[in-house]
């Protein structure tokens, strides 16, 4: 880095206060994680924009939030040991932040710098994500945190919150003489996951009878596309974002349900073939996306899952073929297309083409 850049950072570069957190634990930004020492405070010098904060404790699951940081911005988060988690007050968080910006010169020993040279890389995971897309598929928790394990809870506690009972349900004194529990057939209580810890994907339309009876050389999910294109405003960027969003929480947070998405999504692109047609510069944009994606991933993680069930490998093979028998494809595209199938082939050792039968 520069003494230009660094000194750019440094005066208008965000920060992260992150309190209390103990040695010995794992914190990362973006692409790169460390083990904090004792003394560890946080994050300086954060270029301004999206980023993706994570942090888990030694047996725990992975706990992350996206944040669009602004020029100069401090945020404080703070650890609570006792529950493993991120816990807010906002009122004394907001006097110890006035504090904290005050002091900055004397902390700025304990803070990390933010990697740099991994900036370019995040970039390309991350260049359509905005801070609409974060608010629009984060959890609704008040930090919009995100877990890598799901966080599920009792019929009883859901029906105690709609209630805005807090205690109606689950004790029993005088005023609440009997518990309503709600168990199945083996007396186990009924859970489903936490409303505000669910993060907040995209309904991709399902392939009905009429599509597969309308289209005998085989299914195009362009149909569904386009609807999704209008369910986000008509906006194809926003597809991408959440295309991005998802390879993020499930690359870095290590958030299964955010493969399931991203697997929804590469199957609904690559059986596409009339939008191939018409709307040429969004397929241009995923190959950049998809692109980065395979460059980023680990040379024996994507391994397993091309293995498995052969997914990846079956499907992008549909997209090639799909791109190569139909004509009016503009030839950019094509070209795109086979660069990145010889990248596949190169990093994968395998060959993408469909069988015969």
């Amino acid at each position: 880095m520069s003494q230009e850049l660094a000194l750019e950072l440094f005066e208008n570069g965000g920060v992260l206060i992150f309190k209390d957190f103990p040695k010995g634990c794992e914190f990362g930004m973006d692409y790169r994680s460390w083990i904090v020492g004792p003394n560890f405070l946080g994050m300086k010098m954060i270029p301004p924009g999206i980023h993706f904060i994570y942090f888990s404790v030694p047996g725990a699951p992975r706990i992350a939030f996206f944040h669009n940081f602004r020029q100069k911005e401090v945020i404080l988060r703070r650890w609570d040991k006792k529950k493993e988690d991120l816990v807010t007050d906002e009122k004394s968080d907001e006097v110890e932040l006035d504090r904290l910006r005050e002091n900055l010169r004397n902390i700025d020993r304990f803070l990390g710098v933010y990697p740099f040279a991994d900036y370019r890389n995040w970039l390309s995971l991350s260049s359509y994500i905005t801070p609409n897309s974060v608010r629009r598929l984060s959890p609704s928790n008040s930090l919009g945190r995100i877990s890598s394990q799901n966080e599920m809870v009792t019929q009883e506690a859901e029906l105690e919150k709609k209630l805005g009972d807090p205690f109606g349900l689950s004790i029993v004194d005088r005023e609440h003489r009997g518990r309503i529990r709600f168990t199945d057939e083996g007396g186990l209580p009924l859970m489903s996951e936490g409303e505000e810890a669910k993060l907040n994907f995209t309904r991709i339309p399902q392939i009905t009878l009429a599509d597969t009876n309308l289209r005998r050389a085989g299914i195009d999910s362009s149909d569904r596309l386009f609807q999704c294109f209008e369910a986000l405003g008509g906006d194809y960027r926003e597809v991408l974002a959440e295309f991005q969003f998802a390879f993020v929480v499930f690359l870095v947070g290590q958030v299964y349900e955010g493969f399931d998405q991203w697997k929804r999504l590469v199957h609904l692109f690559c059986s596409c073939t009339s939008a191939l047609q018409s709307h040429p510069q969004f397929f241009n944009e995923l190959f950049a996306v998809f692109h980065f994606q395979m460059k980023m991933v680990p040379d024996d993680f994507f391994e397993d899952v091309l293995a498995s069930s052969n997914f990846l490998s079956s499907t992008l093979a549909l997209l090639f073929a799909n791109i190569e028998d139909t004509s009016a494809v503009d030839p950019a595209l094509k070209t795109k297309a086979t660069r990145f199938r010889t990248l596949l082939e190169k990093r994968f050792k395998r060959a993408f083409v469909l069988d015969n039968d």
